[in-house]
């Protein structure tokens, strides 16, 4: 089974934002773990649900963050969050809970966290080392 768990690559620098990304990964982390344990389905969607509440919260959060910090990209970043959680919300309503197939699950949910993580997060990194 694909493994869940924390990278370096995950770090912005941003002592707040890593601490949500920890959260958010937490939540995954955990997902994987009632899986493997064969939870009921309704613990699952559940858990889902409250991955979902939490990633629109945090994007909330990671856009107050840009804002404070004048990040050029912001309006791009804060576009780039809707459709991540549109990408959730389509996947969550596309399978059938019962017919999860926990590795297909996980890897969505880890790439779907670690692409934008590594690819656009990082560009908030960058701006506060530059600023020291």
């Amino acid at each position: 089974m694909f493994r869940a768990e924390w990278k370096t690559d995950y770090e912005t620098g941003h002592q707040r934002i890593d601490f949500e990304h920890r959260i958010f990964l937490g939540l995954i982390i955990q997902i994987e773990a009632e899986l493997m344990a064969e939870a009921p389905i309704e613990t699952i969607g559940r858990r889902l649900t409250e991955l979902y509440k939490y990633a629109d919260f945090h994007f909330y959060s990671e856009e107050s963050i840009m804002i404070e910090l004048s990040f050029p990209e912001y309006e791009l970043h804060r576009k780039l969050h809707i459709a991540l959680l549109e990408d959730l919300r389509r996947f969550m309503l596309s399978m059938s809970i019962d017919l999860i197939r926990q590795a297909d699950l996980i890897r969505f949910l880890v790439d779907w966290f670690a692409h934008h993580t590594t690819r656009e997060d990082i560009k908030i990194a960058n701006l506060v080392r530059s600023r020291g």
